[in-house]
């Protein structure tokens, strides 16, 4: 880093420490009388080292969302996560659910952020978005997890966990309405079956009969609109003292035009010069949540998963094992051009067959606590895509198609681990973890052109691969108590993501990429009152995946090295029984080292080292702050303002430093206004999300060959009101 980059990013730390001193001032003056039992914020336990512990003495950065938090600020997707957590970016990408954390992001449909429901582990990035109902909490983990989690957690790991049945009869029914005409129902019961046995089964289904994405064709429908549903049905059973079993099912629909992009710029000149010249003077726009697309967009995708999780205690040793299948079928129809101009519409059909097998030996002594584990998985993988061009472009004399097909896409990913925990004094704990993971791939796939008019077919690319990958990756952290509310850790840990081939190209497959990552941090619950964590890292990327430009076709292949160096801080704290505030700081220095690229939008400029220019989705400021305020109403019960603000600062989506290829500062305002009874059986949430409606991008991408900039913008304003009636147990 240059002398510059030293200062400026001193000066932020510098900005963000007298931020967390100001902020921590009024906790530190009440901290000298005991806190009201009200007053004290609930200790939560996670289970993301594969064993349950306090957040706060996790010795790593590690963000926690409950249940309650989930419903009082309607935290209901990665939309609402990314701005609820630091370092975590979350951009929509044409079906793909493209989530980043600090500055580690999906690549060809491979996550760089592991995300598993109940401890199964999601291998696709496309289907991360669709059984987010009835949460116990939300757990991210922020670094790299190629010990405990394995192939492409690079970036770190996102796991929902749902709520468990109960032995006791409970229940909840919510009704919402909302603007774009957006009606929901969700319900949910649980109860026992017999004295060894009890089941939870939840409900949802989100109907949205207008779209926030105005469609400025006439007589064409809106988009960012549709329906969806949700069920998800878990039985639990003690056959005996030592052995549980969880059975869970989930079924998840998803049908309308749910994504969408939006003109950014155009050259009218590389539009000519790539042969599409239609495009000048076709309809177009470039204002926020607007487009141009024909009628023919549309989605329809179904998730099933079937879990088993069993569960012996054996005295010395607890065994648990986690099986899953996993089948997803995902077909969009979409306008690629954005005009009124019946060129480039794509058909993408793919379906996605995952088994997983995990088994974990997890032992406990006085001073040693460790787990032993094995994970399988087995993935075929089908997917096809036509783009239709109706028009001549291209240099084609005539209508053509252009048809990529993947039919063998096949995974068998093996690996083992070994973590250990070992108790040095009563203060201080060392972790060491290890990791063998192997990966094979049989992969085929054939691209071709087509002239329907003639009947002639031009295949441009047959080729089959088999690839075999591995890595070892290790996880090594020391853990010092300075006291008996807070402690410090430093850690040293290693991420692996598989490499893979690009069903649209006909080049050599792209290896995996490795991250060596470098953390101290500290984390201090202050009065029982507030909590508080702090982090500095430096992640040694290597082998990056990435799409270039090789004379001028389009490569995806491993560009080089880079380098992230961050700081973040994290608050919470109830300041009396009414005030309660929140908070998140992230300070992000990111650079590419040599990596020679060329820009199809600025081909003047010939091939760029872009060696310290920023990388993609990482803003260089992350601001999180949330202010609620509890008081008790006249009419019964109690109510709950609360308003979270979320600001980021410039984030670019391509790697050339071009501030058009870049979202400026922007700030995102959420308001909930919550009620609930004094028994706690109704309650109420009136919201406005994204309140002053701001108008930001959140993934961007560069055509040379149509000479534009296309963008997705993240949610509009919308306005509505929530009712919930709970019963049963309390």
């Amino acid at each position: 880093m240059n002398t510059n980059g030293k200062a400026q990013l001193l000066k932020r730390l510098g900005a963000a420490v007298a931020a967390a001193a100001f902020a921590t001032s009024g906790p530190a003056e009440a901290a000298a009388a005991e806190p009201a039992e009200d007053d004290l914020i609930e200790e939560i336990v996670v289970t993301a080292n594969k064993r349950s512990q306090s957040v706060q003495d996790v010795a790593g950065s590690l963000s926690a969302l409950v249940a309650a938090d989930l419903d009082a600020r309607g935290i209901k997707d990665m939309y609402d996560i990314q701005f609820a957590v630091p370092s975590l970016h979350f951009g929509p990408q044409l079906g793909n659910q493209k989530i980043t954390i600090r500055s580690i992001s999906e690549f060809n449909r491979q996550p760089g952020v592991a995300v598993s429901l109940d401890g199964i582990y999601q291998s696709r990035s496309s289907t991360a978005h669709l059984y987010q109902l009835d949460l116990e909490r939300i757990e991210v983990l922020r670094g790299p997890q190629g010990t405990l989690y394995g192939r492409n957690s690079n970036g770190g790991a996102v796991n929902f966990i749902s709520a468990a049945p109960t032995r006791e009869a409970e229940g909840m029914l919510r009704v919402g309405y909302a603007q774009y005409d957006q009606t929901k129902i969700q319900g949910i019961y649980s109860g026992p079956i017999g004295d060894r046995v009890a089941f939870r089964i939840a409900a949802d289904r989100i109907d949205q009969g207008e779209g926030w994405v105005e469609n400025l064709v006439p007589g064409a429908k809106n988009l960012m609109r549709g329906e969806s549903g949700n069920v998800r049905l878990k039985l639990a059973a003690e056959p005996t003292e030592t052995i549980s079993v969880d059975l869970m099912y989930v079924k998840s629909t998803i049908k309308g035009p749910h994504e969408h992009l939006s003109w950014v710029t155009f050259d009218p000149a590389l539009a000519v010069a790539g042969g599409t010249p239609q495009l000048v003077n076709a309809a177009k726009t470039f204002e926020p949540f607007e487009t141009h697309v024909n009628p023919r967009n549309d989605s329809d995708r179904e998730f099933e998963l079937v879990g088993l999780t069993l569960e012996w205690d054996m005295g010395w040793a607890t065994l648990k094992s986690i099986t899953a299948q996993q089948d997803f079928d995902d077909f969009v129809e979409a306008d690629r051009d954005l005009t009124d101009e019946p060129l480039f519409d794509i058909w993408d059909d793919s379906t996605i067959d995952t088994f997983t097998q995990e088994i974990n030996l997890l032992g406990s002594s006085d001073r040693l606590d460790w787990v032993l584990g094995a994970f399988y998985l087995t993935e075929e993988w089908d997917r096809h895509i036509v783009f239709n061009n109706q028009q001549a472009v291209f240099g084609f004399p005539v209508p053509s198609q252009f048809v990529f097909s993947q039919p063998i896409m096949d995974t068998d990913s093996l690996s083992w681990f070994l973590d250990a925990t070992w108790e040095v004094t009563d203060r201080a704990r060392v972790s060491a973890g290890v990791r063998r993971t192997e990966d094979e791939i049989d992969e085929y796939h054939v691209n071709q052109g087509l002239l329907p008019l003639f009947n002639v077919a031009i295949p441009f690319c047959d080729k089959a691969e088999q690839l075999d990958w591995g890595a070892t990756t290790i996880r090594l952290v020391g853990q010092y108590d300075v006291n008996d509310n807070g402690n410090v850790y430093v850690s040293y840990t290693e991420g692996y993501k598989a490499g893979g081939v690009a069903p649209v190209e006909c080049n050599v497959p792209y290896e995996p990429e490795t991250v060596d990552a470098y953390e101290v941090g500290y984390k201090a619950t202050f009065g029982g009152s507030t909590t508080l964590s702090a982090a500095a890292f430096y992640y040694d990327y290597s082998d990056f995946q990435v799409s270039q430009i090789i004379g001028i076709s389009p490569v995806t292949r491993n560009a080089g090295d880079a380098e992230v160096r961050g700081l973040e801080l994290e608050l919470s704290s109830t300041l009396t029984e009414n005030w309660m505030v929140s908070g998140a700081v992230t300070l992000l220095d990111t650079e590419y080292g040599d990596f020679i690229n060329l820009d199809g939008l600025q081909a003047e400029l010939g091939f760029q080292n872009n060696k310290g220019n920023p990388l993609n989705n990482a803003p260089k400021t992350s601001i999180n702050l949330g202010l609620a305020y509890t008081t008790p109403v006249q009419w019964g019960g109690r109510a709950t303002l609360r308003a979270d603000t979320a600001y980021r600062s410039r984030t670019y989506f391509r790697e050339f430093k071009n501030k058009l290829d870049s979202q400026g500062a922007y700030t995102v305002v959420n308001l909930n206004a919550n009620w609930e009874s004094e028994d706690g059986t109704w309650a109420a949430r009136l919201f406005a999300r994204n309140a002053t409606n701001e108008a930001y991008i959140l993934y961007l991408l560069g055509s040379s060959g149509v000479g534009a900039r296309y963008g997705s913008w993240g949610p509009a304003r919308q306005v509505g009101l929530e009712v919930t009636r709970r019963f049963g147990a309390r």
